[in-house]
């Protein structure tokens, strides 16, 4: 993809990371997904409201903002979808460490996350620097 470009396969991925993780937030709000006294006790505080609302910071609006920038061609998108990636990715990795339990979400997570990561990185060395247009390289004067 080059800068400025639209990445509607990255946009789509990470939109649809974007909506699963929104709904597992609200699953966890609305006490929809319970994972049982047990695991729910290994949680910061045991509150599954907590991890909802971290699930919705640290996963579904990076994915969101990262799906829309590429969706638009935005030349930020590379590092966007780069970001919410590893998020997505770190967040599976500190999921695991606090309930200490498997599920078959984590590994497709993960490398959902991967995946989205590697598309940013793909096009990261195309995208113009900050305040750069795509139409314009970094040392081009003005006339």
């Amino acid at each position: 993809m080059a800068a400025g470009q639209r990445d509607r396969g990255a946009a789509t991925l990470a939109a649809v990371m974007a909506v699963g993780a929104a709904a597992g937030a609200l699953g966890l709000w609305g006490g929809i997904i319970d994972f049982g006294d047990e695991i729910t006790a290994r949680l910061p505080w045991g509150s599954t409201v907590l991890a909802g609302t971290a699930l919705l910071v640290v996963v579904a609006v990076p994915m969101a903002v990262a799906a829309s920038a590429a969706w638009r061609g935005d030349p930020r998108a590379p590092r966007l979808l780069l970001v919410a990636g590893l998020l997505l990715v770190g967040w599976i990795v500190v999921e695991v460490a606090f309930i200490r339990s498997f599920s078959w979400l984590q590994p497709v997570c993960a490398t959902w996350g991967a995946l989205v990561a590697v598309l940013g990185l793909r096009d990261r060395g195309r995208a113009p620097g900050p305040g750069v247009s795509p139409g314009r390289s970094p040392g081009a004067r003005r006339t």
